[in-house]
């Protein structure tokens, strides 16, 4: 199933390039192959992290939750820097994809802990559920935030520079103080 499902998301992948206009002929093959070697790269290392830390997520998941945090900003941070660069997209931007997945790794594997700190009632799934709709209105929100900042500061590189800082640190700052008021055990 998951094989299946990745190969349709290249097929689609393809079909969006083709829809904004990429081009035809070799253009979007080459666009969808240099977008699947940074995202096959990025899971690859993702994969190599959680083998170097798989059984230490529970020992301390606030920490393990701070590591995707600031992983997560880091790799965002790193694919803003791309127009500096831009003759080294695919190393960059694979190297962010890495970033990314040891933020989705560290996050997920400490959620649990986390969540089961809150049950009072083995009510972990009821938990989950919370928090997983709690995190799409914050996606929903956020990405309104950024379409709103990227509106306003256009093309300007500096601007661009200087709200992803604000918006960088004020997300690592919020993780840092809503882990200060969970308890977990193990």
């Amino acid at each position: 199933s998951s094989i299946l499902g990745t190969t349709c998301g290249v097929l689609s992948m393809q079909s969006m390039l083709f829809a904004i206009g990429v081009g035809g002929g070799s253009l979007p093959l080459a666009a969808t192959l240099n977008w699947i070697i940074k995202d096959g790269l990025g899971q690859f290392g993702g994969i190599l992290f959680a083998s170097l830390v798989n059984n230490r997520f529970d020992a301390d998941p606030k920490r393990w939750r701070m590591v995707a945090d600031v992983s997560m900003n880091a790799s965002s941070l790193l694919e803003l820097l791309t127009p500096l660069a831009p003759a080294y997209f695919l190393p960059i931007a694979s190297i962010a994809n890495v970033g990314k997945n040891i933020s989705y790794l560290s996050a997920s594997a400490s959620r649990a802990a986390i969540h089961k700190s809150f049950c009072r009632h083995e009510n972990l799934a009821d938990i989950t559920a919370r928090s997983g709709s709690q995190s799409i209105l914050g996606s929903l929100l956020g990405t309104g935030l950024g379409l709103g900042i990227a509106a306003t500061v256009g093309q300007d590189y500096q601007s661009t520079l200087v709200a992803f800082t604000v918006c960088s640190l004020m997300s690592i700052g919020a993780t840092y103080a809503s882990l200060r008021g969970v308890t977990v055990t193990t």
